[in-house]
């Protein structure tokens, strides 16, 4: 991979998460302040998922982190024991 391509790869994310950033922060900070039947609604879901789809994210982020843990821990715990009975 070249340092241009790192380059690319790296501008397409941080364009991504500022789009994906300032989009939630619309959604979530302005648009409850914003009429009900005014048009701009039609592009945001409903607003209880901008609280629901962060809490999942989280929980399934966090169960990933822990279960690496837990794994790697065991892993450890096991190695440990295999030397003491050496």
């Amino acid at each position: 991979v070249s340092g241009g391509q790192d380059r690319a790869i790296g501008a397409t994310l941080l364009l991504s998460s500022a789009s994906l950033f300032a989009y939630y922060t619309i959604w979530a900070l302005i648009m409850p302040f914003v009429d009900d039947g005014h048009p701009l609604h039609e592009y945001f879901p409903d607003r209880k998922y901008a609280i629901i789809i962060p809490v999942v994210l989280l929980l399934f982020g966090l169960t990933v982190i822990f279960t690496f843990l837990a794994l790697v821990m065991i892993k450890s715990n096991g190695a440990k024991k295999g030397v003491k009975k050496a």
